[in-house]
């Protein structure tokens, strides 16, 4: 099987327009759609090419962070290269699982948002 057909490129500047482009639309919406706005936001992750790293400024939410984009990229390549092998579907849950108690457990330094 080969991997998914290039339709389009595009530059650094296009890829970061269409990703603000995203928010905005999702603002303009009240945060009603954010559903849409986090599936779209998917989508584009999985086509930014791995050169074009996320910047994530240093702090005590680095590494979840770098965590995250790391593993958004191992599901982005599960989905194009083996969308229905059952055993790695299993073996990277335990690596999204493991990401979102990082998530929950994340301490509270001040922020303005309560307990979810």
């Amino acid at each position: 099987m080969s991997g998914p057909e290039t339709y389009a490129v595009l530059t650094r500047q296009q890829w970061q327009l269409l990703n603000d482009t995203i928010a905005d639309l999702c603002g303009a919406a009240g945060g009603s759609r954010e559903d849409l706005h986090d599936l779209a936001v998917g989508v584009l992750e999985t086509c930014r090419p791995a050169h074009w790293s996320t910047q994530v400024a240093d702090g005590p939410a680095r590494p979840l962070w770098c965590r995250a984009y790391e593993i958004i990229g191992a599901l982005a390549h599960l989905a194009d290269a083996a969308p229905h092998d059952a055993r790695q579907i299993r073996r990277l849950s335990v690596d999204v699982k493991g990401l979102a108690e990082h998530m929950r457990d994340f301490p509270d330094r001040g922020s303005d948002t309560g307990d979810v």
